[in-house]
């Protein structure tokens, strides 16, 4: 049941962010990616160890992924109760960013958010 919850409201969030994903963002212009926090919702089912990304790993990630809307993140990928979080440059401006362990992310510049899903980043979730 609480899993369902936390996909409902991942869903709400998404929708709601949903119309800036439209909007173009080239990943491939992004620098400076750091990596500053890890955080679980699960800690005993989701550790540092299912997402432990260096900052150079995590720029790649980007570079990798397709941007997606909340529709394709719900129907085809596994929500992950753990995350890296971070900031980024884009365009001259500090972005936030997170990656999940079940390999989606966001990236948030200002007021606009776009959703991330990696179908080639196995190799960088591997545990190390």
């Amino acid at each position: 049941r609480g899993m369902e919850i936390r996909l409902l409201i991942l869903g709400v969030v998404a929708l709601l962010f949903s119309a800036c994903s439209a909007d173009t963002l080239n990943p491939n212009s992004f620098s400076d990616v750091y990596v500053q926090d890890f955080h679980s919702d699960k800690p005993e089912e989701c550790t540092t160890s299912d997402v432990n990304l260096s900052h150079k790993q995590a720029h790649e990630f980007f570079k990798r992924s397709k941007i997606v809307d909340r529709k394709t993140i719900h129907d085809h990928y596994e929500y992950a109760p753990c995350y890296i979080e971070g900031t980024l440059k884009y365009k001259a401006k500090s972005c936030g960013w997170k990656i999940r362990a079940g390999s989606t992310g966001s990236v948030k510049c200002d007021n606009k958010t776009w959703l991330f899903a990696c179908d080639d980043c196995d190799d960088l979730f591997a545990k190390k």
